[in-house]
């Protein structure tokens, strides 16, 4: 799980949580329907459209980033 492609996603995630001052850093997930049940056992409970993945945050977090442009995830 540790390839190039997913230190990139990570490192986008923590990049905006340190720009934008989240609590937390976003848990980058790759497929939606995962995202959705990670986000649904949690507190997190919010997932957001990241650059490239599916960020699940918390609802605090969901507001900041998406005063920044983020867009929330549809849920199909």
């Amino acid at each position: 799980m540790n390839t190039p492609r997913t230190n990139k996603l990570i490192d986008a995630a923590a990049n905006a949580q340190r720009a934008l001052g989240l609590r937390h850093r976003p848990a980058v997930i790759r497929d939606e329907t995962t995202a959705f049940a990670i986000a649904d056992r949690t507190k997190a409970g919010a997932v957001m459209l990241g650059e490239d993945a599916f960020w699940v945050v918390c609802l605090a977090d969901a507001t900041r980033l998406e005063r920044a442009g983020y867009e929330w995830a549809p849920r199909n």
